[in-house]
């Protein structure tokens, strides 16, 4: 989402006469834009605009204090955005400008108030977007191009931070989602890819429109080459968009269905809405019917995680043998419910359990390709 979001960020300022470059410290404006998902992801945003600004210094001791005056505009953008809000200026004194992933569209002009008097601004007051921000034409890859069909989410899954950082779910008009990818087309591009925080959620604003009825909708766009989608949650997930990825030909037969544990009692805290037994299931199924490629993402060291817990994972892991999998560390994620809980599962413990299922996924992908070569 973050990548289509700064693509057509990018597309919005190139209409305003802005260019791109490849080198940071020779811009006159750096975005980071941002995910507050894991820890991890926020520590590398904060380094980054550290670095940045020891660039920026040792280039006023060469070339003289002018070059401060010419510093970049820095703005930190998107979900962190939204998170801390105005703390992000007591953290980085040298950021300019904050502005949440709902108030994107209102960058250009905050840019040229900004350029006429250096100040800063913020702007992380919406949790759903008043314009369109995919309505420039600009892609990266000319070749394969994403489209937004949904926005936020509605689960608020204990661990995550989407729904505070990005608002209430959200669909998309079906006749602008067939439209952008109607002009996606006539530009050239032939492989699209559907996104939403929750796909399966999709309903258009007439409620008439499914997930399942959009995909079939857009099967029969002339000229489409191959699509597919992300993410899917398990207990929206039915046999019924199954059998509909088996019948539709150019959809890629590839699944991306988050387990995040094995253990009941930690899905149940996690508020995942489903059991081990039904997401075997569901797995089972796809492989039935569709015959694809199937990933996941897990999390170890949820709060209150035992071996027990961890092993039942593991034994889910060997059971659906899955083509892919994302593994993460669990990290405390403000305003969140497991922010309540206690973090008692010890970095050094997560970065032993995340280790086992790393190695035990790369071992099963590597049978699996043999296999396939055989």
């Amino acid at each position: 989402m973050n990548s289509r979001d700064s693509e057509a960020l990018a597309g919005l300022l190139q209409d305003r006469g802005y260019t791109l470059t490849d080198k940071p410290e020779n811009a006159d404006v750096v975005l980071f834009n941002t995910c507050s998902v894991r820890q991890h992801a926020e520590d590398k945003v904060w380094s980054e605009v550290g670095r940045l600004q020891k660039v920026v210094s040792r280039q006023s001791k060469v070339h003289g204090p002018s070059t401060m005056d010419h510093r970049p505009i820095i703005g930190i953008i998107g979900c962190m955005a939204q998170n801390y809000k105005e703390d992000i200026f007591k953290r980085t004194p040298q950021v300019d400008l904050v502005v949440g992933p709902n108030d994107l569209t209102s960058i250009p002009a905050l840019l040229d108030a900004l350029n006429k008097e250096r100040s800063r601004a913020l702007a992380v007051g919406a949790m759903e977007r008043e314009r369109n921000l995919y309505v420039s034409q600009y892609r990266q890859d000319k070749n394969h191009a994403y489209v937004v069909i949904s926005e936020g989410c509605n689960n608020f899954c204990s661990y995550c931070v989407v729904p505070f950082v990005r608002g209430r779910l959200r669909s998309r008009n079906i006749d602008e989602v067939l439209g952008e990818i109607k002009s996606t087309i006539a530009a050239g591009i032939k492989h699209i890819t559907l996104l939403g925080q929750n796909v399966n959620s999709y309903r258009d604003s007439n409620g008439r429109v499914d997930f399942i009825r959009l995909i079939e909708e857009v099967s029969r766009i002339e000229g489409l080459g191959t699509f597919d989608f992300v993410t899917s949650h398990p207990k929206d997930t039915s046999v019924e968009l199954f059998k509909a990825m088996a019948r539709l030909k150019n959809i890629q037969k590839t699944l991306h269905l988050p387990v995040q544990s094995g253990s009941n009692r930690i899905l149940k805290l996690m508020n995942r809405g489903y059991t081990r037994e039904h997401y075997m299931q569901l797995a089972d199924e796809y492989k039935k019917i569709v015959g694809g490629s199937l990933s996941t993402d897990i999390i170890v060291g949820f709060p209150t995680e035992t071996e027990e817990d961890f092993n039942d994972t593991v034994d889910l892991i060997n059971g659906v043998r899955f083509d892919a999998a994302y593994i993460f560390k669990y990290s405390v994620r403000p305003h969140t419910q497991a922010n309540e809980l206690n973090d008692d599962v010890s970095l050094e413990e997560k970065k032993r359990r995340h280790k086992i299922c790393l190695e035990l996924q790369k071992k099963i992908s590597k049978e699996k390709r043999c296999l396939e070569k055989s």
